[in-house]
């Protein structure tokens, strides 16, 4: 037996472990099994290897699932001595390439090589411990579609790697130091309590890897394995019950994802280790019902973090396995079906960035900074996102970024915008296919195109102008049931003006960005409620009631500030300082240039109750000069669907 484990020995293609951490292409090597464990990722099994050639050792061999009944029967036990008949290399930023074996030949398989029994040629390989065994193939070279799920999820270096020395020499084919068939410790950092056999130092137990999915209160002792796919800013608050201070993030797997929320103590042992793009191991938290109020994930749970709770960095290969950061992207046009308050990821261009505006926030009565940007896609529409705090002042959009917002809530506000959240995950040309693709889209001939402004429930219908809103005589309006529903009907109308309320259509307006409440005068002050302060001066704003009429009836509506100054071509201001002039002429001339004047009208409705009785209430969304030529195509296209 000593004469077949030493011809095993000498069979191994020393060098080449070198040459493979080197990116060499080296034929069908021979190397020794030292070690293996399972890779935790929540999916389908994977196994890593640690093997020599007997000069080196290579801990970043990964097992194709194909091959996962060698592990599973017993087939690879440590001593094996194998030949890699065919393999991939995925480069990583570490020092060393991952190996992904597709086929191999068992040679001859032992025991675990004895480091205190090395023989002199450093292969470690006990003599009485081997015996040799006929070559069995043991994988189809023609399996390419076994070999996808491989390639699926590609490595990204997250921590340092656990094998010894520089270049991975491990003093000879021993057994290497901290490397424990099955079970190795990890390299990556780790912090958290529990008991005096898992302290802190020495890592989280990795045999209870389990998917995110299979989470439930019932069952406390687990360990989950993911990507930080969000994370939020530390945050603060203070009421009757005291004060203090927490962050949150998003833990995905390829089975799901889980919010995991830190309080107090926990935010100072735990802010910094959590890193957005890391993978990471987590044991002993605390489940709970999620308040889907705040929480966005697809999970009926959530976790929240306590002294007994251990979280782990994992290194680069363990990471591997783990998928990196999905979205789901809505496309522009499409946000209409979505209802409002619900979580979408959006892909988009940027293209306006409006200045940073400060506002109050309602309860907490603090100055918050936000900034609008508009974002457009390939589907021709635009939509309204908001930024706040940080993010919104250090936002540059002079370049015209394409941007990636992993859950952005949805608003009905406008017809259908966006607001970045604190769970929100906002990547500023990220490098991602869908983002490639609207950046060549965008300079090849997005810029040049005239967007619409969004839609609403009716859905496309085209109507002159490019409105995007289907399009409505006003007298289908007021047919039974028309605004009837929970959510607001959207429109569009060719219409003209016929009649204004000139004397109610401006107010004084706190000057505040963004508040817009209607001012008391009081001592030579305005007094605004809603702010809670008075001011020197008020700022005019337009409430302009109007009534509308096309060929088939006519509906008065609300046009608000930038509606009203499209339909009167000044702005509110203007017409104040013309009212406070007492200059009546001029007032009369702007509205009289107004009336009977065509216009593409985009607009939402709702059935509203006003002293005890339902009236329908029609906002302006959008006015468009009208597009005569699409006008006329409509109108024979209509003539056409009423031939008999």
């Amino acid at each position: 037996q000593s004469s077949v484990m030493t011809s095993l020995d000498n069979m191994l293609s020393r060098g080449s472990v070198r040459a493979l951490n080197n990116g060499e292409d080296y034929q069908n090597p021979v190397l020794k099994v030292l070690g293996h464990r399972k890779v935790p990722g929540g999916g389908q099994d994977r196994y890593r290897l640690l093997v020599t050639d007997g000069i080196d050792q290579h801990s970043y061999v990964m097992l194709g699932t194909q091959l996962n009944y060698l592990i599973e029967g017993d087939q690879l036990p440590p001593g094996t001595v194998l030949q890699v008949t065919k393999y991939v290399l995925n480069n990583m930023k570490s020092d060393k390439p991952i190996l992904i074996v597709i086929s191999l030949d068992i040679l001859g398989s032992g025991s675990v090589p004895d480091p205190a029994n090395s023989d002199a040629n450093g292969t470690g390989a006990p003599a009485a411990q081997q015996q040799q065994q006929p070559v069995k193939p043991l994988a189809d070279n023609n399996r390419p579609a076994a070999f996808a799920a491989v390639q699926e999820t590609p490595p990204r270096p997250t921590a340092s790697s656990y094998s010894s020395g520089a270049g991975g020499r491990g003093g000879g084919g021993g057994q290497q130091p901290g490397f424990v068939p099955q079970t190795p410790p990890h390299s990556g950092r780790s912090f958290g309590g529990g008991s005096s056999d898992q302290s802190a130092g020495s890592g989280i137990d990795t045999s209870r890897v389990r998917p995110i999915s299979s989470l439930n209160p019932y069952q406390n002792k687990w360990t989950i394995c993911g990507r930080v796919t969000q994370k939020s800013q530390v945050r603060t608050w203070s009421n009757s019950r005291g004060e203090g201070k927490l962050f949150s993030f998003v833990l995905t797997d390829d089975s799901s994802e889980i919010r995991v929320t830190a309080f107090r103590d926990e935010v100072d042992k735990y802010f910094d280790l959590v890193e957005l793009g890391r993978a990471m191991y987590i044991s002993r938290g605390q489940l709970k019902a999620a308040n889907k109020q705040f929480n966005n994930t697809q999970n009926e749970y959530e976790m929240v973090l306590s002294s007994e709770s251990q979280l782990q960095q994992c290194d680069d290969a363990d990471a591997a396995a783990v998928p990196e950061m999905k979205f789901n992207f809505v496309p522009i046009a499409q946000l209409d079906t979505v209802e409002p308050n619900k979580f979408v990821d959006v892909c988009g261009v940027v293209h306006e960035t409006h200045d940073v505006q400060t506002i109050v926030g309602k309860t907490s009565n603090r100055e918050i900074a936000k900034r609008d940007l508009t974002l457009v896609d390939s589907s021709g529409c635009s939509v309204r996102c908001t930024l706040w705090g940080d993010e919104a002042v250090k936002f540059n959009g002079e370049k015209k970024p394409v941007v990636a917002v992993k859950g952005a809530k949805v608003s009905d506000f406008g017809g259908r915008s966006l607001s970045s959240t604190t769970n929100s995950c906002f990547l500023i040309n990220p490098s991602m296919p869908e983002a490639d693709r609207l950046r060549g889209w965008y300079h090849m001939e997005g810029q040049q195109m005239q967007f619409d402004t969004f839609r609403g429930d009716g859905g496309a219908g085209g109507g002159p102008g490019g409105g995007s809103a289907v399009y409505r005589n006003l007298k289908d309006c007021k047919a039974g049931g028309f605004g009837t529903g929970d959510k607001f009907e959207y429109f569009s109308c060719l219409a003209c003006i016929i009649h204004m309320k000139r004397e109610t259509c401006l107010y004084q307006a706190c000057p505040k960005p963004d508040c817009n409440k209607k001012v008391i005068e009081f001592n030579g002050e305005y007094r605004c409620e809603k702010c809670q302060s008075s001011y020197p001066n008020f700022t005019w704003r337009f409430l302009l009631q109007a009534n509308l009429a096309d060929h088939t009836d006519n509906q008065w509506v609300t046009c608000f500030q930038d509606t009203a100054e499209k339909l009167l071509g000044v702005t509110a201001q203007q017409l104040g300082q013309m009212r406070s002039d007492g200059d009546d002429k001029g007032q009369t001339g702007v509205f009289e240039k107004a009336l009977f004047q065509h216009h593409l009208f985009t607009m939402r409705a709702k059935m509203e109750n006003f002293q005890d009785e339902m009236r329908l209430r029609v906002v302006v969304q959008d006015v468009k000069q009208m597009n005569f030529a699409e006008a006329g195509r409509l109108l024979v296209s209509q003539i056409e669907a009423m031939a008999v």
